[in-house]
């Protein structure tokens, strides 16, 4: 049987010059265009004040691996949670006839079974109100796709 080698470090990055990747290296080419465009527009002095929050936003998404992750990656996600609404309101479900089957005898009852709560975001309030009065067959409603 034959074997192969499996390679071990597959998320590590080629490096193009000495310690700096590609990646790293383009990100850095923006800060070099802008200073050079910035240049030809301003005084001196007006393009370098301009470049250096430009460098230092650069060399942070370069250079920077917060918790092990690109620091774009990181940026995105905090993005993402930054933006995604953060308080559900729950709404208990009384009127529900919830439906089991356990072998041949078929158990209906009335809300007297415990269920998982139902959570919503603020803005769906209303589209629940038409669900608690849904027949359920097993389980809990948690909601469609559109909903979130």
């Amino acid at each position: 049987m034959k074997q192969f080698q499996v390679p071990q470090f597959i998320d590590v990055e080629d490096k193009i010059l000495g310690p700096i990747t590609m990646r790293q290296f383009f990100i850095m080419l923006i800060p070099f265009g802008t200073g050079i465009l910035l240049y030809f527009i301003l005084t001196l002095w007006l393009a370098i004040i301009f470049t250096i929050p430009v460098i230092a936003v650069a060399a942070l998404f370069a250079f920077y691996k917060p918790y092990g992750m690109r620091f774009s990656r990181f940026f995105a996600a905090f993005l993402s949670y930054a933006m995604k609404p953060r308080m559900y309101i729950w709404h208990r479900d009384e009127n529900v006839i919830t439906a089991f089957s356990a072998g041949k005898n078929a158990v209906e009852s009335d809300a007297t079974h415990p269920r998982e709560p139902h959570m919503a975001a603020p803005g769906h309030v209303s589209g629940l109100r038409d669900k608690r009065s849904s027949i359920e067959v097993g389980s809990a409603y948690r909601g469609t796709d559109t909903e979130k």
